[in-house]
């Protein structure tokens, strides 16, 4: 195999990763895109509101925190411990 053959096949799987790269990203965006369709549906058909989204969304983040919080106090006392 010539190099010139070498760098035509080259250029041509290049080519064809680049496709499908943005092929990848495409469906990458139509998957979110799905997705929050989705998360959409399941709200309406639940009647919540967006102030009651929101507190929902407040509430699991202060749980979050809280239990982080509780596993790094638990992880020191441990080391405390040992």
């Amino acid at each position: 195999m010539n190099i010139e053959r070498i760098n035509t096949e080259l250029t041509r799987i290049y080519a064809k990763i680049e496709q499908m790269q943005k092929k990848a990203r495409d469906l990458e965006d139509l998957k979110k895109q799905t997705e929050d369709m989705e998360y959409v549906k399941i709200i309406r058909k639940h009647g919540i509101s967006a102030e009651d989204l929101q507190v929902m969304i407040e509430l699991a983040k202060e749980e979050q925190e809280s239990i982080l919080k509780t596993r790094e106090k638990e992880k020191t006392d441990h080391e405390e411990q040992a």
